[in-house]
């Protein structure tokens, strides 16, 4: 008898000590956003992932890799903690001080050493869960990454970002996902997002969250960011203007005073102005043409020069 009720007893400890892992909480991620720096500054380098499904922030002592247009490692850049927020579609931002500087963010993770992503051809990685490749790569990596995106390298000045077209246009899911550099990624302005900021992507109609034909309320416009700007009182009477969107643009509108909105792109360079106060404002229009109900404005004076 105690043979027999010892048996299930034997079957139920050795089931204890082979219970399945709990699934990891950083896989549900993708490469969102690569920027390599510009000409004029080209240690501002980052990266930015993004969740496409809640709970995914414990990804302290998880990494992302970088690889030259040969396929070797160039560095292994390591978050040191979690990160607070795991809402679904929250992103998480690997930067280089000098990328912080620019464009004004605090980054999860720092992205070390600087000088490791060449706009003309190299590639990252996310663990060995996702990567994306541009330019003139050829070697292999840990995850499938198709054909590499802009094939004549990162034009200067501008990012990598991901589509998030196909599964739903308002969110990204994992029918974003072609394993296809060039299909899955664009040039666009940078506007790097970190974990603090509230995610911008809206849910799809259809159940689920993914493939559906989102409602022009869902579609959701893209937040203005205004990057750069002139003293509040500047003696440049044709001031320059910097500025990008969080979330997908399609184009930009800008109006200085009382003038109409017009199509522009970043930087942008004023006519000559009077002297006097003036107002400079711009929008983001999203691929759904739904603009930026509050677009970025600024007030600055234009004086003589002392």
């Amino acid at each position: 008898m105690k043979r027999i009720a010892g048996g299930p007893l034997l079957v139920l400890c050795f089931l204890c000590l082979h219970v399945a892992p709990a699934a990891a909480t950083f896989h549900l991620m993708q490469v969102r956003e690569v920027y390599p720096g510009s000409a004029a500054s080209p240690d501002a380098e980052y990266v930015e992932l993004q969740m496409w499904s809640g709970g995914q922030n414990h990804v302290g002592g998880h990494f992302l890799r970088s690889y030259d247009a040969a396929g070797a490692v160039v560095a292994t850049s390591a978050f040191p903690a979690d990160v607070a927020n795991g809402a679904n579609q929250s992103t998480l931002l690997l930067a280089t001080p000098q990328a912080e500087a620019q464009f004004g963010v605090l980054a999860d993770a720092a992205l070390s050493p600087a000088g490791q992503l060449s706009p003309a051809g190299g590639a990252v990685c996310w663990e060995t869960i996702d990567c994306v490749s541009w330019g003139n790569f050829s070697g292999a990596l840990p995850s499938p990454a198709g054909t590499p995106a802009a094939s004549a390298g990162i034009p200067d000045g501008m990012a990598l970002r991901r589509s998030i077209a196909r599964g739903c246009a308002t969110a990204l899911d994992p029918a974003d996902d072609e394993n296809d550099s060039a299909a899955d990624f664009e040039a666009v302005f940078p506007a790097p997002r970190p974990n603090a900021l509230a995610p911008s992507e809206r849910p799809c109609t259809a159940a689920g969250g993914g493939g559906g034909s989102p409602s022009p309320a869902e579609e959701g416009a893209p937040q203005t960011l205004l990057r750069r700007k002139p003293p509040k009182r500047t003696g440049d009477r044709t001031p320059t203007f910097r500025f990008g969107a969080a979330g997908d643009a399609a184009f930009f509108q800008c109006r200085l005073d009382r003038k109409r909105f017009r199509r522009c792109r970043s930087p942008f360079t004023s006519r000559r102005l009077d002297l006097g106060a003036h107002r400079f404002q711009v929008r983001a229009v999203g691929p759904g043409s739904q603009a930026d109900p509050t677009p970025a404005a600024y007030r600055f004076r234009v004086v003589r020069p002392g």
